[in-house]
């Protein structure tokens, strides 16, 4: 048994001592680390791996870049590196072994003299890269503490449990003092107009917490590697920070999104414009989408998923989902022109194909259009975008458009006074605009003599274009009855006007023109103080 022992021990420090040679980049590495660890520490054969003369600077910059291993979470897999003495990387073809590529693509071993060793290059980089690690002088303050606090409880030294609490204690100050100051800066910037958006004490003290704990998370993963807890640990608390420092920048992107958006709704509620409040919600839909893809993609590829070869099989099942939902996709491209041209905006009514309606909602997919029993039909947006659409809201007037038929035994003096009248009415009329109307003898029908009367109203909606109109009606009615015309029928009759021993079947009318002037007169003043108590706050000014 003991001969056993012995020979164990032989074929160990046999195997050791062949490790020393640094014939590979195994052997320097093994050399590097084993000897650092606290059961095997020697930091003088730790060192021989560094090409330096000094050998108290090469076990400097040895314990250095150990610490930066360490600090950074970078944990060395053995059973990963090369074994094979004239190892040569796979880009360059030279002689070169970079343990990190990603992480420290600057220190990398190199073959000299028949000995794997680290180049004089990652040797000039090791005391900046261990700065980073130690920031702000925190390595004096860990070999001051290390020195003292070697205890260990749990597997972790008494130096490690203290220096946790102080950082723990002064996230919690920081984050303490950063709250308030946050929100004093952005209540000052809230100054330029923000003030006025509706939640904006809500926003700002969100946006404040969110910073403060930006700044806290970014603290503790800066610092944490000056506590030199064991590399997998490292590695773990840093990508969990990491991770939690990306959540946050999303989350902070998110909600300053919100509050731009509710400036923007603030604004353009100002607007004529009614399409503007519909596409805001929509633009914002679209940009968180945008940011929570971004920030997934980068907390992905934290976690080492290879983002290029899942962009590619999201691209490929992208496409596919396109080639099957062609109908969406013209949809959503329908509704970008519908946002672009603006052919009609909320509120309007209008007019396409089977559809007819007022306009209440334009979303990704389809628009709402209420029709006129108040039903809501949904019109796809690819359709809605190919159709020829009357946007009938954009009338700058609406036609009023008629024409009266009278009989034809008529006097053409009383025609000239019953059009004379006409137009007088369309004059005191406060809601006909003043340009473009006609009254006119137009046409000799088979059955009647018709008068057509065509104006403009200045009216904004289809209920009061209805209240204009019947009050032109009726106008044109009562001024028929008051001056005694009378209006034909689509009819055929045989008039027996002499007949032996009848008297005559035609009308008499009176064509005394002081007559029928004062017959004006009196429907005049009437129709007047009609319009005054149908439109009392629109009255025209007629000489």
């Amino acid at each position: 048994m003991l001969l056993l022992c012995v020979a164990l021990h032989l074929a160990s420090a046999s195997a050791q001592d062949s490790r020393l040679q640094l014939a590979t980049p195994y052997d320097a590495m093994w050399v590097h680390l084993y000897h650092l660890q606290p059961d095997s520490y020697d930091a003088e054969i730790a060192g021989t791996v560094m090409p330096i003369s000094d050998s108290l600077f090469a076990q400097q910059a040895a314990i250095r870049l150990k610490q930066v291993f360490d600090g950074k979470g970078l944990y060395v897999h053995m059973n990963l590196l090369p074994q094979d003495q004239d190892y040569r990387d796979t880009v360059t073809n030279a002689s070169y072994y970079t343990p990190f590529p990603e992480a420290l693509p600057q220190i990398y071993l190199e073959k000299s003299d028949g000995q794997w060793r680290y180049s004089e290059e990652s040797i000039k980089t090791i005391a900046t890269l261990h700065k980073e690690v130690f920031p702000y002088g925190t390595a004096r303050l860990v070999r001051l503490f290390s020195a003292r606090g070697q205890q260990k409880f749990l597997g972790v030294s008494a130096w490690q449990i203290l220096g946790t609490g102080i950082l723990l204690l002064l996230a919690f100050l920081v984050n303490f003092l950063l709250n308030p100051i946050f929100r004093w800066l952005l209540s000052h910037f809230g100054k330029t107009g923000l003030k006025e958006v509706q939640g904006y004490q809500q926003y700002r003290s969100r946006l404040a917490q969110i910073i403060s704990t930006i700044v806290v998370m970014w603290l503790i993963k800066t610092f944490i590697p000056v506590l030199q807890f064991a590399p997998n640990f490292n590695t773990a608390a840093i990508l969990i920070f990491r991770v939690i420092l990306t959540v946050l920048a999303g989350w902070f992107f998110l909600t300053l999104l919100n509050l731009f958006t509710a400036y923007l709704n603030r604004v353009v509620t100002s607007t004529d414009s009614r399409m503007d409040d519909q596409i805001i919600p929509i633009l914002r839909r679209l940009l968180q989408i945008v940011v929570i893809i971004i920030t997934a993609l980068h907390v992905l590829r934290l976690m080492d998923v290879n983002i290029t070869a899942l962009i590619a099989g999201v691209s490929i099942g992208g496409l596919a989902l396109a080639l099957a939902a062609q109908d969406s996709v013209k949809n959503l491209l329908g509704s970008i022109m519908i946002f672009v041209d603006r052919p009609f905006q909320i509120g309007d009514w209008v007019e396409g194909g089977d559809f007819s309606g007022s306009v209440v909602e334009v979303g990704f997919r389809s628009t709402r259009i209420k029709t006129s029993d108040t039903s809501i039909i949904s019109v796809p947006n690819g359709r809605m975008a190919d159709a020829t659409v009357k946007n009938m809201g954009v009338r700058e007037y609406r036609l009023f458009s008629t024409k009266v038929g009278l009989t034809y035994d008529t006097p053409p003096a009383m025609i000239e006074q019953f059009m004379a009248g006409l137009k007088e009415i369309l004059v005191m009329h406060p809601h006909i605009s003043n340009d473009g109307w006609l009254v006119n003898l137009s046409n000799m029908s088979a059955s009647s003599l018709e008068v057509l009367v065509r104006a403009y109203l200045e009216v904004e909606d289809y209920a009061s274009e209805l209240q204009v109109k019947e009050s032109l009606y009726l106008a044109i009615l009562r001024w028929a009855e008051q001056l005694g015309v009378q209006f034909a029928f689509p009819t055929q009759t045989l008039h027996v006007e002499n007949f032996p021993g009848k008297e005559t079947k035609a009308p008499i009318y009176d064509q005394d023109a002081l007559r029928m002037q004062q017959r004006w007169d009196q429907f005049r003043d009437q129709f007047g103080n009609d319009l005054k108590k149908m439109y009392p706050s629109s009255q025209k000014q007629v000489s």
